[in-house]
């Protein structure tokens, strides 16, 4: 790889909805139907209503995007913002996108907490990135999830 493709990788794109394009929402509903529900098996409705007060934030590799979550305001999904449906495409995986994504959105709000509900297999990747569990585990989808929160000071 050269310079010039690890910087295209490590751009972020940021959008309110009524600002994607018709063909970055096709892309980012097919990425995220790709890995939960073909990928992880989870039968959910995706579309909930969120997204349009969502800010998106998202990697793109030769206008294709590789690595997607979105920023929900408070008192929408949780009393704090909210990171939601954070996902990388599987040929993308190990290259630290999606914590770049999570810093990024974090980084917006600075001095505001950050509720997530995570599943539990990527309980020690949130606790990571400074994350502490506030509940569960429970299920959400029936995959295991903890709810976690950032003080993000």
């Amino acid at each position: 790889m050269h310079l010039g493709y690890l910087k295209m990788l490590s751009e972020i794109t940021k959008k309110a909805f009524k600002d994607l394009t018709n063909e970055e929402i096709y892309q980012i509903l097919d990425l995220r139907v790709k890995v939960f529900v073909m990928e992880q098996q989870i039968m959910y409705v995706d579309t909930d209503y969120k997204d349009q007060k969502s800010i998106h934030y998202m990697i793109k590799d030769d206008n294709q995007i590789v690595c997607y979550l979105r920023l929900i305001p408070p008192h929408i999904k949780f009393d704090e913002y909210a990171l939601s449906r954070v996902v990388t495409d599987p040929n993308y995986r190990s290259r630290k996108l999606a914590s770049e994504l999570i810093i990024a959105a974090m980084n917006d709000v600075k001095g505001n907490p950050i509720r997530i509900s995570g599943q539990a297999y990527l309980r020690t990747y949130y606790e990571g990135l400074g994350y502490k569990v506030v509940k569960g585990p429970y299920l959400e989808e029936d995959i295991l999830h903890y709810e976690m929160i950032h003080p993000n000071q």
